[in-house]
């Protein structure tokens, strides 16, 4: 069986979300030698940072995780973006896609566009938009009215494809039928879940997300619209299990996205999702490298709590 996006042939099913997996070209090696057919960038952003932000923390849960961290943490600048790319572009073999992933808190085409150009220029042939701070703009009564002027504009502006990555907060009928009638042939599937966690973590309430099992649901809900607009689509979100990663090809996934999995291993559990058909047999030394940083390779420690032992709270 062949596995594509937007037309482009992958080695197999399997994508490395845009996370600490895909933040360092370190990282991004050890996503190719771990096996992975492609890997979605950390999002960058045309900002300037100004130093106001704060670090990761993430606290361990029964079901998953909880990762807090402001948008100077998480979202690279631009240049840096760009500069992550390149530098993975001499790196990775070419049978791994590198897709950057964009994102802004604008509905405004000009920053977006912007982005997308500037990877279009490095050779980017499909770029994720990262819709994750859009959720905030949904009070808007021409939120999806904007929506498809945003992606109209980016469609018929751009050579390479793009590929729009669903908020929880959008209404899933309403969001696949614009990408539809905007021309958008492929969707992400799903953005991780904001939730208030217990005071008692120390997490900030506007910053912190939940990644683990309870996310499956609603990426299969947002699946199933959106093979009902003939849409092509890599999901993902609460895969615990290589069950998991077949109940969503079942389900029509093209392609299955994995992030949390793989953090809370390491690189070498990707083989333990992929068909044998898939796996090289060859174990390889870089797959031991820390999924969630480089402190291995001489940069500080941010304490964030992602090594220490998992405590169930």
């Amino acid at each position: 069986m062949a596995y594509t996006l937007s037309n482009i042939v992958m080695k197999n099913y399997l994508v490395a979300s845009s996370s600490p997996l895909t933040e360092s070209v370190e990282r991004l090696r050890c996503c190719y030698e771990a096996g992975f057919s492609s890997a979605i960038l950390k999002s960058s952003a045309e900002y300037v940072r100004t130093g106001t932000g704060y670090g990761r923390k993430v606290v361990y849960v029964k079901d998953g995780y909880y990762a807090d961290a402001s948008f100077e943490r998480e979202i690279l600048t631009l240049e840096e973006g760009i500069e992550l790319y390149k530098k993975a572009l001499n790196h990775c073999s070419s049978d791994m896609l590198l897709i950057p992933s964009v994102s802004a808190s604008s509905l405004e085409p000009e920053k977006w566009l912007n982005s997308c150009r500037q990877f279009e220029l490095c050779g980017a042939s499909l770029i994720q938009l990262d819709f994750f701070y859009l959720g905030t703009l949904k009070h808007d009564e021409r939120f999806y009215e904007k929506l498809k002027i945003l992606l109209m504009c980016l469609v018929q502006s751009l050579d390479c494809a793009v590929m729009p990555k669903l908020n929880l907060n959008f209404d899933p009928d309403k969001a696949c039928n614009i990408l539809k009638e905007s021309g958008i042939k492929t969707v992400s599937l799903l953005d991780s879940m904001r939730e208030i966690p217990d005071p008692n973590l120390g997490l900030h309430e506007n910053t912190t997300s939940y990644f683990g099992g309870r996310q499956l649901p609603y990426t299969l809900k947002y699946l199933k619209v959106a093979k009902q607009y003939g849409l092509e689509v890599c999901a993902g979100g609460g895969v615990t299990s290589k069950n998991d990663v077949g109940v969503l090809l079942a389900a029509g996934a093209d392609m299955v996205q994995v992030a949390s999995y793989i953090l809370c291993r390491d690189f070498r559990a990707v083989e333990e999702l992929l068909d044998n058909e898939f796996c090289s047999n060859i174990p390889s030394e870089i797959t031991k490298h820390n999924p969630w940083c480089d402190y291995e390779n001489g940069e500080q420690c941010e304490k964030c709590g992602a090594c220490a032992p998992h405590e169930i709270k």
